[in-house]
């Protein structure tokens, strides 16, 4: 079963039937191109040629060709079905040098036969064109697979003239004339030159078992183009696949470069800025060993002296400048700061001259002051600006 249906997938649903006349030195080439769906068969071409060449240029190489021999050199006889009766056909030749191919009924054998040389002589040229043959028939007897699809009881080939009798062929003889006859069978318009390759599909599709042929030789050439037609089912899938394969990694490819390339810049970016960030710890860890190691961290510290010095301060004295441990010297990038930590200045204006002094007598009489100092006094318009230095009796 599997077997079957993998033959049926690879020769294809399309299979062309080819009928050669042979007529003293001239050919007479018939075409007819089949196609099968599921239980129904379809005419889809058909092509009358006398030249070898355009037949082989109607043909395609992929797909399956039957060849039906018929005329001069093709030898068909009826006789009773009794042993032996090969004999009788041939007298004394050699049956092995023929081919056969035989009608057998109850009674009566309808046997065609040709010399091997003929029918290879004309399979060799289909070779030479790289047109496979699967299967062939010589005689005109194949044509009663189609005899049950038809009412007529006369069937004409181009040369023979069969008759039946219900489903048996009763007699046959040769055809004389040369008009052309039309049958119909089923939608399908068949002459009587192109009913014999149909014929010939009928029975390669659906075998007749009253038909017998010596065509071994052609299993071979079967097994040959099914497998050749898998080679290159599989080579082209193959192929397609990896091609396909090949594209998808490449779009891939630009993605993840693409990808990788967006991950790099946001990786330099957050080591930027990761960087930067642990400059700024590590200078803000500097600064609050600084405040720390300096006491100016303390806001309490800081709240004393400030408190001290302004809660004493007279209405008519005004502070400008406060400035607790200020640097010793200008500050500096990746410097250190130092601070005067035993050193207050102050800066202001005083309207009254009284006032400022007993001002100056108060701070100077403060435990925590080892010394006062008046650094600038000036008279501007009615007021007295000023600059003082408090020195600590202690370092912070």
């Amino acid at each position: 079963m599997i077997q079957k249906l993998l033959n049926n997938i690879l020769l294809g649903n399309k299979i062309q039937s080819v009928q050669i006349h042979l007529d003293t030195d001239q050919k007479e080439f018939s075409l007819v191109e089949i196609q099968k769906k599921k239980n129904s068969i379809t005419i889809i071409d058909r092509y009358t040629t006398s030249s070898f060449e355009d037949l082989v240029a109607k043909l395609s190489k992929n797909k399956p060709v039957i060849l039906s021999i018929t005329g001069q050199g093709i030898l068909s006889k009826k006789v009773k079905n009794d042993t032996g009766y090969q004999s009788k056909i041939l007298f004394n030749a050699d049956p092995d040098d023929f081919y056969w191919q035989e009608y057998r009924q109850e009674g009566e054998i309808y046997a065609s036969v040709a010399r091997k040389e003929i029918v290879d002589t004309e399979i060799e040229l289909f070779d030479k064109a790289q047109i496979t043959i699967v299967d062939f028939s010589i005689g005109p007897f194949v044509i009663t697979s189609v005899r049950p699809l038809m009412e007529e009881k006369v069937l004409q080939t181009k040369n023979i003239i069969l008759y039946f009798e219900g489903a048996s062929l009763v007699d046959f003889k040769k055809r004389e004339e040369q008009d052309s006859i039309e049958y119909v069978i089923g939608d399908e318009n068949l002459s009587n030159v192109d009913i014999l390759c149909f014929a010939n599909v009928l029975h390669y599709l659906y075998p007749n078992e009253a038909m017998s042929s010596e065509t071994d030789t052609m299993l071979s050439r079967r097994e040959e183009f099914t497998y050749k037609k898998a080679f290159n089912i599989v080579g082209i899938c193959t192929l397609s696949f990896f091609l396909v394969s090949l594209l998808i990694s490449y779009l891939l490819l630009g993605h993840y470069q693409e990808a990788h390339h967006k991950i790099q810049v946001e990786l330099g970016e957050q080591n930027v800025a990761y960087s930067k960030l642990i400059s700024l710890e590590k200078d803000k860890e500097n600064k609050e060993a600084i405040l720390k190691q300096s006491g100016l961290s303390d806001s309490n510290f800081l709240s004393f002296y400030i408190s001290e010095i302004t809660k004493e301060v007279p209405g008519e004295i005004n502070l400008k400048v406060l400035n607790i441990f200020p640097t010793t010297a200008k500050i500096k990038a990746e410097q250190r700061i130092n601070f005067s930590n035993n050193v207050i200045e102050l800066e202001g204006t005083a309207s009254s001259n009284a006032q400022f002094t007993s001002w100056i007598q108060k701070l100077k009489a403060q435990p925590w002051i080892n010394n006062l100092e008046i650094i600038d006094f000036q008279r501007e318009n009615r007021t007295n600006s000023f600059r003082i230095k408090l020195i600590l009796k202690f370092d912070v």
